[in-house]
């Protein structure tokens, strides 16, 4: 390059680089907008989650309501201890993964017995419940932690299948940014994971989790408050009830009424001065002095009233019946059975989700057993646990006793006239006895009964010939 060549490029060199870039870096966003039309990020499909002020707000409010409203708190609670088991909510037959399920419920870390009821609180009150997850190379002993769900940035989603939840994104604090989890997925989850959502994956390096939500979509992984829909009326309903207690003594209050007929001002003062308002007091006057007490008339609507239609608005939409919270009303015993239908319905949902998540966590705790080779054992004993749930109804024992012998009786009578078989006939009285809680297994009674005739028989030829 020649003298003045150099020279050129030391006076304007270095703007001419600014240009270049400027112009290169517009270019470049330009081409990376047309790039974009027609496509969707790679991060995830369309989604129904609430906005991240949202769901921050959400949580909170969720959470000052169960703490702070007592009904929002009864909403909760009652919920809560109607789906969970008492004493341990699992079972199984083989002593080596009741050994290890044992160890992980009661380990100093998880304190399961303490933190279930926690746990199911939390869900129902936040909407999400996420628990990383360490696991023990050695003896594959898992233990939880737990997450706060105002925590979580963002809950990533494979972009080719909305229902697999690939890995959770925390926040960050101090300017660093937040852990990303891999949620933990079934055995079989990762071989039908999309490539996208396998290179997702591989970047998320901060350890494992379990993510469970309640109250969405399918495109929406974020869960919901069960407060969420009733949050401003439960507010409505208790400001109600303040306001009614706050206007309550003035109510209750009450002024003497004085009447001096024909009289000036110096005559009534005279007859106020001679009226004494304690109790008990004799108060003499003529015809032209009447005293009365009066009593505010605020012509408001009947409390009870405003308050049942509040408390009914709000219970109804959780499906609780109004006699189940602080009263019984004009109910009786059929209206009252009739009224629970629906809310055991809806608390019967969502005790099959609690119980999901009760049956991952722990054939997640069975599988990393089994991974370390802490627990030898096949993969039908592995699967062999089985998650205890309370019936949420009490059984009319009479009524379904008094059926059975009608079904007995009628039984009885079809195969006597040739209308049913013997087999149909013990399919149909298992099936009705099943309402009482009892299986019974027509085949194996078919196979007992058999037995027990071929037995008889044997029994009475011998004696038969014995005789003879």
């Amino acid at each position: 390059m020649g003298i003045q060549a150099r020279l050129i490029s030391a006076i304007f060199g270095d703007v001419i680089e600014t240009q270049v870039k400027e112009r290169l870096k517009a270019a470049t966003v330009a081409e990376l907008e047309k790039e974009d039309i027609g496509w969707r990020k790679l991060t995830g499909n369309a989604s129904r989650n609430l906005s991240p002020l949202k769901q921050d707000r959400m949580i909170e409010i969720g959470f000052w309501l169960w703490e702070n409203n007592p009904l929002a708190r009864w909403i909760i609670e009652i919920a809560k201890d109607f789906i969970l088991a008492e004493g341990l909510p699992y079972e199984t037959k083989h002593k080596d993964i009741k050994t290890v399920l044992d160890d992980f419920w009661s380990d100093p870390l998880n304190k399961m017995d303490l933190y279930l009821e926690k746990h199911v609180r939390e869900l129902f009150i936040y909407g999400e419940l996420c628990f990383p997850v360490y696991t023990g190379k050695q003896t594959g002993r898992v233990r939880l932690g737990y997450t706060d769900p105002a925590q979580i940035k963002e809950v990533m989603t494979d972009p080719e299948n909305a229902k697999m939840v690939i890995g959770i994104m925390l926040k960050g604090t101090l300017g660093l940014e937040g852990r990303k989890l891999r949620t933990i997925l079934p055995e079989d989850a990762e071989t039908i994971v999309s490539p996208a959502a396998r290179r997702l994956r591989e970047t998320y390096t901060d350890g494992e989790c379990f993510f469970f939500a309640i109250n969405n979509v399918t495109n929406s992984p974020r869960g919901r408050s069960e407060l969420l829909s009733t949050a401003d009326w439960l507010d409505a309903y208790e400001q109600f009830l303040f306001d009614y207690a706050d206007k309550w003594p003035l109510m209750n209050s009450f002024v003497w009424d004085l009447l001096v007929e024909s009289g000036d001002e110096a005559a009534i003062k005279k007859q106020m001065d001679a009226f004494t308002k304690k109790p008990g007091s004799i108060f003499g006057h003529n015809e032209k002095v009447k005293l009365s007490a009066s009593a505010p008339d605020l012509k408001a609507v009947d409390a009870e009233t405003g308050a049942r239609i509040f408390r009914n608005h709000i219970l109804g939409s959780h499906s609780y019946p109004e006699h189940w919270f602080g009263g019984g009303g004009n109910v009786n015993m059929a209206t009252a059975v009739e009224m629970g239908t629906p809310a055991y319905k809806a608390l019967s949902s969502k005790q099959r989700y609690v119980k999901f998540i009760l049956e991952s966590i722990l054939h997640y705790v069975v599988e990393s057993a089994r991974k370390a080779r802490y627990l030898t054992v096949t993969d039908e004993e592995a699967r062999a646990v089985s998650i205890i749930t309370p019936e949420l109804t009490t059984k009319d024992v009479a009524k379904y006793a008094a059926a059975i012998q009608q079904v007995t009786a009628a039984l009885a009578t079809a195969e006597l006239q040739g209308w049913i078989d013997k087999d149909t006939a013990r399919k149909i009285f298992a099936l009705a006895i099943g309402h009482l809680g009892a299986e019974i297994d027509s085949t194996e009674v078919k196979k007992a009964v058999d037995a027990e005739a071929v037995a008889k028989a044997h029994v009475d030829y011998t004696n038969n010939v014995a005789g003879a």
